[in-house]
């Protein structure tokens, strides 16, 4: 039996979410830069048995890691990308980053970090758990998807 018409949208975007599209090279870099970054805010709140902030450009101090995004990539989350369907009503709109405390047992302050070059936009999303998120919003599709 053949699908109804009214399903075919969906069907595309789904489709079209699972074939590979690469990220620009800026946010790819910065991409890394957060992961590098929470990765090292982790390890080092471990070892040390001591709490770690993971802070966006600011200088680095003891027990603090400064985030440096590369040229062309912004905070925020422009007014043009929606938020995320989980974040909807969390009110995370402003998109400036607060800084992420990371606790030794695994555990960080909830937070969420919003990233765009041009249309393009990251979310790095953390929950008090520690468990970290990172989806990327793709305007062909008007949809975010995981990074």
């Amino acid at each position: 039996m053949p699908a109804p018409l009214s399903h075919l949208p969906r069907l595309f975007q789904t489709l079209a979410s699972c074939l590979p599209a690469p990220l620009c090279p800026p946010l790819r870099t910065a991409r890394m830069e957060l992961c590098r970054s929470l990765h090292l805010a982790f390890r080092l709140a471990a070892t040390h048995r001591r709490v770690v902030v993971l802070e966006p450009c600011q200088g680095p101090s003891e027990g603090r890691i400064s985030v440096r995004l590369p040229a062309g990539v912004d905070w925020g989350c422009p007014a043009a990308v929606p938020l995320p369907p989980s974040l909807a009503d969390s009110g995370w709109r402003d998109g400036r980053p607060r800084p992420i405390t990371v606790m030794p047992q695994r555990r960080a302050a909830a937070n969420v970090w919003f990233l765009h070059h041009g249309q393009e936009a990251l979310c790095l999303r953390l929950e008090l758990s520690g468990t970290v998120e990172l989806l990327r919003y793709r305007p062909l599709l008007r949809a975010w998807t995981r990074c």
